[in-house]
């Protein structure tokens, strides 16, 4: 099995919710829980985003 590095993420912690930029480059039917687990955030809710624009955004937001 091939393992598939974690991609960039935003922690918005006081929601207890983790966001992950997936490029092209990730397949659409990857098991998000490994990359969950490596970050030691099994108790929070994870999405994906497709759009680097919009993850630009959000990272701007929480951590400005």
């Amino acid at each position: 099995m091939k393992t598939i590095k974690t991609p960039p993420y935003i922690i918005i912690k006081s929601t207890k919710e983790i966001i992950f930029y997936l490029s092209k480059e990730y397949d659409s039917n990857i098991n998000i829980q490994q990359w969950m687990e490596d970050l030691n955030l099994k108790n929070f809710k994870a999405m994906t985003i497709k759009s680097k624009c919009i993850f630009n955004r959000l990272k701007d937001q929480i951590y400005n």
